[in-house]
């Protein structure tokens, strides 16, 4: 199966998720990242706003939040470029929706993603290589792309957010651009993969 049908695919299984489940779900995420011990070791974390069927990461993020945490959220560039900024949530910031319809928030302090420790990345499917169909714009792409030539960097720690539903049994050819995943975390816990990186 090709990527376009395949997201095709995923998107509806991710559809298909019922309203409770998909609050159960989101508090799922907090219990998971917690007793894993992800949320202790970082003081940086960017996190995204859900967006459609996403499944929530609010209650992610406002446990970072209320861990004392700085958290950045992603900022599309302006014109042609791909790379994201992230914007530090902080009180007093200003909310608008960007040209795709999504939640961002406007503040004194931004940074690019190599300034966080642990970025929750989303995606639209993952395999047990740890490689993720993104939604296709490639924005984390661009936004990742040093970490492939990077032998001592390695931060941010990057961790997908899906249901458990969005799994895809086959591994994924990656593309020369792909980065793959350090752990994803689902309603059902969170899996660490080998790191991939050289």
């Amino acid at each position: 199966m090709d990527k376009p049908q395949l997201r095709k695919t995923l998107r509806q299984h991710r559809r298909a998720v019922s309203r409770v489940d998909r609050v159960h779900a989101g508090r799922q995420l907090v219990r998971h990242a917690l007793r894993s011990g992800l949320l202790w070791r970082y003081q940086r974390a960017g996190i995204y706003v859900p967006h459609g069927t996403e499944i929530d990461t609010l209650p992610l993020l406002n446990r970072l939040l209320g861990m004392g945490k700085r958290v950045y959220l992603p900022m599309l560039p302006f014109g042609r470029g791909k790379r994201l900024w992230f914007n530090r949530v902080e009180a007093g910031g200003r909310w608008i929706l960007n040209r795709f319809g999504m939640a961002e928030h406007l503040s004194s302090s931004s940074v690019r993603v190599q300034w966080t420790q642990l970025l929750f990345v989303p995606l639209v499917g993952y395999d047990d290589a740890g490689y993720r169909i993104g939604t296709g714009g490639g924005y984390y792409d661009a936004s990742l792309a040093y970490l492939r030539r990077r032998h001592a960097w390695r931060t941010p720690y990057l961790v997908g957010v899906a249901f458990a539903c969005q799994h895809i049994t086959d591994l994924l050819t990656p593309d020369a651009w792909d980065v793959p995943l350090d752990a994803i975390l689902t309603e059902r816990g969170l899996h660490r993969f080998e790191r991939q990186r050289p």
